[in-house]
């Protein structure tokens, strides 16, 4: 069977080329090129703070006798009809108000200077009666209201962006009404699911197509390294859980899983495997050591590494560094990310610090310091946020790092919560440049957590090079419960770093491994020598986080030398050493732990434990989707036929393992 895709869609796409390309040629089109930019730039050192309880300080007095003054209608800078009005020291936010027979009504709360409907595409000031108020919050989550301003009687039109065209033609020959063409929406339309029917018209084919809009990052997959030759395995770890979510986002929406997107390393460590917290120190190890379901000449080791958990959460520093440019507008953006940040102010409390940053094709600090109990301020905050414009992320996380300086708390959690879909068009945009920008920002003491949002044109590439070079995380908000998951499930594994540059090192013995290979961290590889390098960067852990690593070996025939088993009189049964280099956090010189895995824990498959089996199960998964040849014979159909084998009861041990069940149900053979 083939969908039809709806006409409006099809003279989207082309109205929208249509009209750049006659607007270059031809200067009659009625859109405002002059476009004026309503700035509000707040420059450092004058970032807005809640009040005091004090009514009597002059600074309360001024703001409550301020009034916004100014009111006038013009353009932003799209070339829109707003109502705008000059900016009140000290306000968070603005109520709009406009008249409704002899009453007036509240119509609009926003953190920006101005004020514009929507209307099927065209932004428009409504004839009407206005007044505008500015808001502020004190510490007790008080609203304080400003003097009202002057009224203002709005009398002219909208301009509409499509005045000369009354239609726009798609690609068939078919035409249809420009208003059709707003009406669709803003998600983009796959190019390469569309054919041409017999009859003209347009078609999506049921095949799952790729994304052309997203980009991901290439990471070369390495095949088995000889023992003998290669015996150090070495790389950083990895806690993000971005590609997981993001899988999931592809296949509930029907499209085709790009091999890029797919790191087997995020799909295992987005689950909970329950490992047995460290008695004492800060990691300790789980291990099992089996057969490989995949190859029946393997074997398989899993490796659980376990971060202390903490009693007593520290108190937070958060910035909250939000994009409001027009490509966050659909909503699975910036609804959704609203919504998620409402989820995590649930969880603050006064000794909390939280601070909003906005940018666009400006940066707009909203609020600065607020305690962590003001939820009323916040949550009108966020519900007032707007998308609209470009997408300068450089100028945004420069200042959301000097408010989180500004507000620094000693002992503290001090973060940056980047959210964003990565489309940055203004400033630094290139992957590389971005990786080096946000590298410099790693001595400040302050983390970096990047929240992913959205479909059709995420930039998944940029937004894992910033959490991976600037002391961050990364991961992708899909839902609601994906939101609940990360910023309130598992709070403290996202915000709170227990370990810094955590690097693993794996040396095998020859003597009963002939080569191995590790599955997954393609993108996290280090050379050897950077283990004891302490300048050398890699990730960091948050309180009570786990990594999962999985090794396919090839058993020894012969013995052979090595480095700590190098004696040709060596009889250890040691399969291998782990080595564990990492940074308390703040510190700049690395402890170490070492670990050894013994031949004699060797376990027949079907006696080994649910965290084992049930990560061979995502790992057959992740490997079959990212389809690369070196994983050999490895199949989603197998993976569920070995996933339908566990019972329920062992399966409620490993969090969120109910949701791998429901995503292998939506993956196709």
């Amino acid at each position: 069977m083939k969908k039809k895709v709806l006409s409006s869609v099809a003279a989207f796409v082309t109205a929208a080329s249509m009209l750049t390309a006659s607007a270059s040629a031809d200067m009659s089109v009625s859109v405002m090129l002059n476009r004026s930019t309503v700035s509000e730039r707040t420059e450092t050192g004058s970032y807005t703070t809640p009040m005091t309880n004090s009514t009597t300080s002059a600074r309360y007095k001024a703001f409550v006798s301020a009034k916004p003054e100014g009111l006038t209608t013009g353009n932003d800078r799209w070339g829109d009809n707003v109502l705008k009005w000059n900016p009140v020291k000290d306000a968070v936010l603005y109520y709009v108000y406009r008249k409704e027979g002899t009453a007036f009504k509240l119509v609009a709360r926003t953190v920006n200077t101005y004020y514009q409907e929507i209307n099927n595409w065209n932004y428009e000031v409504p004839v009407g009666t206005y007044f505008v108020r500015a808001v502020t919050y004190n510490y007790n989550d008080k609203r304080i209201m400003s003097a009202k301003s002057d009224k203002y009687t709005v009398t002219s039109k909208p301009i509409y962006y499509f005045d000369d065209y009354d239609y726009a033609e798609d690609d068939t020959g078919v035409e249809y009404e420009s208003d059709d063409a707003f009406n669709a929406g803003y998600y983009p339309v796959p190019t390469n699911s569309i054919a041409a029917s017999e009859d003209g018209l347009s078609y999506i084919s049921d095949e799952p197509e790729l994304l052309p809009d997203e980009e991901y990052s290439h990471y070369d997959v390495d095949g088995f390294k000889k023992a003998s030759d290669t015996p150090l395995s070495t790389f950083s770890a990895d806690v993000d859980t971005a590609s997981y979510a993001n899988v999931r986002r592809l296949a509930n929406d029907g499209n085709r899983i790009t091999e890029d997107a797919v790191r087997i390393e995020e799909m295992l460590n987005y689950f909970d495997y329950n490992y047995v917290q460290p008695s004492k120190g800060t990691f300790s190890l789980t291990y099992e050591y089996s057969d490989c379901p995949w190859n029946k000449d393997a074997k398989l080791l899993m490796l659980g590494l376990q971060a202390k958990d903490l009693e007593k959460e520290p108190a937070s520093n958060l910035v909250f560094l939000v994009d409001v440019s027009g490509s966050m507008y659909s909503k699975d953006k910036l609804p959704l990310l609203v919504e998620s940040f409402k989820k995590l102010m649930n969880e603050t409390t006064k000794n909390d610090r939280i601070s909003i940053v906005t940018y666009s094709g400006f940066e707009k600090a909203v609020i600065s310091g607020a305690r962590g109990n003001m939820k009323n301020c916040i949550s009108d905050i966020a519900d007032a946020l707007y998308a609209d414009g470009s997408t300068n992320g450089e100028a945004g996380i420069n200042m959301a790092y000097e408010i989180a300086k500004k507000n620094y708390i000693k002992d503290g959690s001090n973060r940056v919560i980047l959210a964003t879909d990565g489309d940055l068009n203004v400033g630094i945009s290139n992957k590389d440049e971005l990786s080096k920008f946000i590298a410099e920002k790693r001595d400040t003491g302050v983390y970096l957590t990047v929240l992913g949002f959205g479909t059709g044109n995420i930039k998944d590439n940029k937004m894992e090079a910033l959490a991976k070079d600037g002391n961050g995380n990364y991961h992708y908000i899909d839902c609601a419960a994906e939101a609940t998951k990360v910023l309130v499930d598992e709070r403290k594994k996202t915000l709170v770093t227990v370990a810094d540059d955590v690097k693993i090192q794996v040396e095998f013995n020859p003597t009963l491994v002939d080569s191995y290979k590790l599955i997954g961290y393609d993108g996290r590889k280090l050379n050897n020598e950077d283990f004891t390098n302490d300048k050398k960067d890699a990730a960091d852990m948050g309180a009570g986080q786990s990594i999962t690593v999985l090794y396919e070996i090839i058993p020894a025939k012969k013995a052979a030398n090595s480095l700590t088993y190098q004696t040709s009189k060596n009889n250890t049964t040691d399969i291998c050493t782990m080595k564990v280099r990492f940074k308390k956090p703040g510190q700049s010189k690395s402890l170490q732990s070492k670990y050894t895995v013994k031949a004699k824990e060797y376990l027949k498959y079907s006696k080994t434990g649910i965290k084992f089996r049930f990560a061979t199960c995502v790992a057959e998964a992740a490997m079959a989707l990212k389809g690369v040849e070196t994983y050999g014979d490895v199949s989603l159909e197998n993976a569920k036929k070995r996933f339908d084998k566990l019972s329920s009861n062992e399966l409620a041990t490993i969090g969120y393992s109910d949701d791998f069940a429901s995503l292998l149900s939506l993956l196709k053979s």
